[in-house]
C-alpha cells in the first residue's frame, strides 16, 4: 500500500467513525422536550362565616390570599370556601376559571372548588359529584356528618401540546370513618371509569398518611407527592386548629398517579404575629407528565 493509499484509507475510517457518532451527538444536542411542570395547591381556607374571633376570615384574609398568590398555582383546589370567599380568591387570580358549586347546590353551602389558569388550560370536561352511594343533591354518605363533594376537571394543556390531565379536588368528612374510606374508594373508581389520563387528586381528606383512606387511594394507583420529594420529613401536621405548630397528621394531600412524576412538593408553614392563613396548612406540588 502506498502512502497515498494509506492516507485515503485512514481518512475513510475516520469519516465512518464520525458518521457513526453523529446520530448520538444529534440526540444529545436535541433531546425530547420535557413536559412543563404543573403547580397544584390545595387549601382548606376555613369557611368565612365561622365565629373564630381573632382568626375570623376578615382578619386573616389578606394573609391567606398573599400565601396563595405566592404559591403561583396553575391549579388551585379550595375546600370549605363559601361563595364570597371563592370570589375573593378569584379576584387575585383574574385569569383563573372557577369550576364547582356549593355542596347544597348552586351557590349554597361550602365549595370544593377548582381554580384553573385559563391562559394555560382549556377545560375539556368538568363536574361535581357527591361523596355518597348515590350522587343526589343533599346526599350524606355512609356515616358522614355532612354532605361532602368532589369537583373534577379534564384540562387540555396548551404548554404540553394539548395533552389532557385530570384533576380531582375532594373534601372528606371529618367524623365518619367509613365515609372517608368509601369516599377514597369512590374517587379511585371515578378516575378509573373516566379513562386513562394522568390524574391529580388533591384536597382535605381528614385522614393521615397511614390511614385506611390513603391506603385505598394508594391501591387505586395514587401516591403522595410530598413523600416523593420529602420522604423523611417530620413533623408534617397540616390541621392545626389555629394553634400553630407542626404536630399531628398530614391530612391535606396532593396525590398523583404513575403517569406523572413529582418535581417538588411543600407544606406552607406561614405564621405572622400569631395569625395563620387558615386552620389548615396549604400544601402544594409541581408535577409533570412522564415521557411517553
Amino acid at each position: 500500500m502506498t502512502s497515498i493509499q494509506r492516507t485515503s484509507w485512514l481518512c475513510g475510517v475516520a469519516l465512518l467513525a464520525l458518521a457513526c457518532l453523529l446520530p448520538s451527538f444529534a440526540a444529545a444536542q436535541d433531546p425530547e422536550p420535557q413536559a412543563p411542570g404543573i403547580r397544584a395547591v390545595t387549601a382548606n381556607v376555613r369557611y368565612g362565616t365561622a365565629r373564630d374571633g381573632v382568626h375570623a376570615w376578615p382578619l386573616r384574609r389578606e394573609l391567606a390570599l398573599g400565601v396563595l398568590e405566592g404559591a403561583r398555582p396553575d391549579v388551585l383546589g379550595l375546600q370549605e370556601a363559601l361563595r364570597f370567599q371563592v370570589e375573593e380568591v378569584r379576584a387575585r387570580f383574574p385569569h383563573h376559571v372557577v369550576i364547582g358549586e356549593g355542596r347544597d347546590g348552586g351557590d349554597r353551602g361550602e365549595w370544593t372548588a377548582l381554580l384553573v389558569d385559563g391562559r394555560r388550560f382549556t377545560v375539556r370536561a368538568a363536574g361535581t359529584f357527591r361523596l355518597a352511594p348515590k350522587d343526589e343533591l343533599g346526599a350524606v354518605g355512609w356515616d358522614a356528618a355532612l354532605t361532602r363533594i368532589a369537583t373534577w376537571a379534564e384540562l387540555s394543556d396548551r404548554e404540553d401540546g394539548g395533552r389532557v390531565v385530570r384533576v380531582i379536588n375532594a373534601h372528606f368528612d371529618h367524623i365518619g370513618q367509613q365515609a372517608r374510606l368509601e369516599s377514597a374508594r369512590l374517587i379511585g373508581r371515578f378516575a378509573a371509569g373516566r379513562g386513562e389520563l394522568p390524574t391529580v387528586v388533591l384536597g382535605d381528606f381528614n385522614a393521615g398518611e397511614q390511614s385506611a383512606p390513603l391506603k385505598a387511594l394508594a391501591e387505586a394507583g395514587f401516591r403522595d407527592t410530598f413523600r416523593d420529594a420529602n420522604p423523611d420529613e417530620l413533623p408534617v401536621g397540616t390541621g392545626h386548629g389555629f394553634r400553630g405548630g407542626r404536630g399531628g397528621a398530614k391530612i391535606d394531600h396532593v396525590l398523583v398517579d404513575d403517569r406523572l412524576e413529582t418535581v417538588e412538593a411543600w407544606i406552607d408553614w406561614t405564621e405572622a404575629e400569631g395569625r395563620f392563613p387558615s386552620d389548615h396548612r396549604f400544601v402544594g406540588a409541581v408535577m409533570r407528565r412522564r415521557k411517553d
